[in-house]
């Protein structure tokens, strides 16, 4: 169970890493979103909150979505796989992230792609916590075991 868990983190922060950096971009290079087919949704986006300073084409959004969504999931996908102490406490931030990104986007303008990667995010958030509980305990028994191990060897 633990390795669907670490293998579900590893697929969902290369994947939304990769997007969130790849769409981030191509939001920042043509902020109008044309390069993502996503021009129809300025109208939209022009309601968010603050729409006159940060809504007035797709820029900010792309510099959002790299630094919200693209960098965290890469450095957690890197960390998980040179499995590094703050591993899953870095997917946790990821996954969260995701969560917030979509809870803000879903009262303004409600979809399903939205909705299941808010899934996504709590799902990896679950891993990510089980995950980091788990491996808590683990370093725990460890730092136990030599204990108990340099007590017997005096």
């Amino acid at each position: 169970m633990r390795r669907a868990a670490r293998v579900w983190l590893l697929v969902v922060s290369a994947l939304n890493g990769a997007a969130g950096l790849v769409c981030g971009l191509l939001l920042i290079a043509r902020p109008d979103g044309s390069l993502l087919m996503a021009s129809g949704l300025l109208p939209v986006i022009k309601r968010f909150p603050l729409a006159d300073v940060f809504f007035q084409d797709m820029f900010w959004i792309g510099v959002a979505m790299l630094l919200a969504l693209g960098a965290p999931n890469l450095v957690a996908f890197v960390a998980l796989l040179r499995r590094m102490s703050r591993q899953y406490l870095l997917s946790l931030v990821a996954a969260v992230l995701l969560m917030l990104w979509c809870g803000f986007e879903m009262p303004f303008m409600f979809n399903y792609a939205a909705l299941g990667y808010f899934f996504v995010g709590a799902i990896s958030a679950a891993c990510s916590v089980w995950l980091l509980g788990a491996s808590r305990e683990a370093s725990a028994q460890q730092a136990h075991e030599a204990d108990a191990h340099e007590v017997e060897s005096t």
